[in-house]
């Protein structure tokens, strides 16, 4: 499979999970990322591992928690959040997960862009 065919594959699997979902949890899982976004400064780093942490408050759990990344991605073209990329290599720099159910997988890291936060502050 070359990388175009696996970037296609990926974006894919990304519309069906975000298709599949009720919509209820979207709007929910939304919520929990603009939480996220509100309450973590740009100099900070987060993953979804905090947005789970907000929808477990909130008393949600996803059926699916494939559906935040095409959310993330969402949240990204609108400006919400940014990826943190390694100087070095240009690529999106991960954590192990903290949560049980991943196993320690490993999790992009976001930030919050400057933009939302200060926007959101200033008022």
């Amino acid at each position: 499979m070359s990388e175009f065919e696996g970037k296609q594959q990926r974006d894919i699997g990304m519309v069906r999970a975000e298709l599949g979902a009720r919509p209820s949890q979207k709007v929910a899982a939304k919520h929990a990322i603009a939480k996220v976004c509100r309450s973590t400064a740009p100099h900070n780093s987060w993953t979804t591992d905090e947005v789970h942490a907000v929808l477990e408050c909130m008393g949600v759990k996803l059926d699916n928690a494939r559906l935040l990344g095409p959310l993330m991605k969402q949240a990204q073209k609108a400006g919400l959040i940014e990826p943190v990329v390694c100087d070095s290599c240009q690529r999106q720099e991960t954590r192990l997960s903290r949560r049980k159910k991943r196993h320690a997988g490993p999790q992009y890291l976001w930030r919050t862009t400057p933009t939302y936060y200060y926007e959101y502050w200033k008022e």
